[in-house]
């Protein structure tokens, strides 16, 4: 069972943006939609518990406090917590600019999932929304307004933990970050990385662990294995190809490496990985023939 309400607009389809519908749910455990695909686009913010999403051949476990975009034209799939099923709210809107806002604002196929930090601005924007019954022309310039409004917050909070996350005020510690993002597939040399900042090597050392809360050695590593878990979960590269294009020459150092910290190996990895896709594909066709034969009968 699942708690809803949705409030639904028709627009004109030609504008630069133009809000289709909004609505907010409280979903029992494992309630899911899905295996779908939307023409449209839809911005989900997730207010409590938790749940997971799937977009073709990704798996993201979403928490209160994250969102998650589905775009249109490409099968998704999303299901509520059994144990703490999620509460969210959603926006779908398309227009003549909405892709181009997309990539203006970050957000694809292969960045979908987002944090929000206001929370309770989305939920009071889209309260008001939900409480517009009649469709004047003041009205859609009040809708259009707050459509407008809610990406930007969502464009800010996503901005705001990026840099929270993996910024610096410091210009020193950002040229870092930047340059081992530029090198990770490469041997970073710490010496060199720091002369190329007019630095000494001990004291970049000191102030990227201050300013970054990690040492420098664990970030780029760090850095490698994330780049590396989505090789094996997303392409056919073999794990010596994924080693080399993460950093390692030694396929066996990097296994042992990516074991030390995700606790299997990268092939037993790329094994869950694909068995989660296999339960996606599953769970999918048992709902489709679910729904055929609600049709039929």
């Amino acid at each position: 069972m699942e708690r809803s309400y949705v409030k639904t607009f028709g627009f004109d389809e030609h504008r630069d943006l133009n809000l289709l519908f909004a609505g907010k749910a409280e979903c029992s455990p494992l309630h899911s939609y899905g295996p779908a695909v939307r023409p449209n686009y839809i911005f989900h913010v997730i207010t409590r518990g938790k749940g997971v999403y799937y977009l073709e051949n990704q798996r993201f476990e979403l928490e209160s406090g994250m969102g998650f975009l589905i775009p249109p034209e490409i099968q998704t799939f999303y299901q509520a917590d059994k144990d703490d099923p999620w509460e969210y709210y959603w926006i779908a809107f398309s227009g003549t600019l909405a892709s181009t806002y997309m990539k203006a604002l970050g957000y694809d196929m292969y960045h979908p999932v987002f944090h929000v930090d206001q929370i309770e601005s989305i939920q009071s924007i889209i309260e008001e929304i939900l409480c517009i019954d009649q469709i004047l022309i003041q009205d859609e310039l009040m809708l259009t307004s707050h459509l407008y409004h809610l990406l930007s917050i969502i464009k800010l909070s996503n901005d705001h933990t990026t840099i929270a996350k993996d910024q610096s005020a410091n210009p020193y510690i950002q040229d870092t970050i930047n340059y081992i993002k530029e090198n990770y597939a490469t041997k970073i040399s710490i010496s060199e990385l720091a002369n190329s900042l007019s630095l000494n090597r001990s004291y970049l050392s000191s102030l990227f662990k201050k300013e970054m809360n990690v040492t420098l050695q664990q970030y780029i590593t760090d850095y490698r294995l994330t780049r590396a878990k989505e090789l094996l979960g997303l392409s056919n590269f073999t794990i010596e190809e994924i080693a080399e294009y993460s950093g390692y020459l030694d396929p066996l150092v990097f296994s042992k490496a990516f074991k030390r910290k995700t606790g299997v190996t990268p092939s037993t990895y790329r094994k869950q990985e694909y068995e989660k896709q296999q339960e996606f594909a599953r769970t999918g066709e048992s709902l489709m023939l679910n729904e055929d034969a609600k049709i039929m009968k």
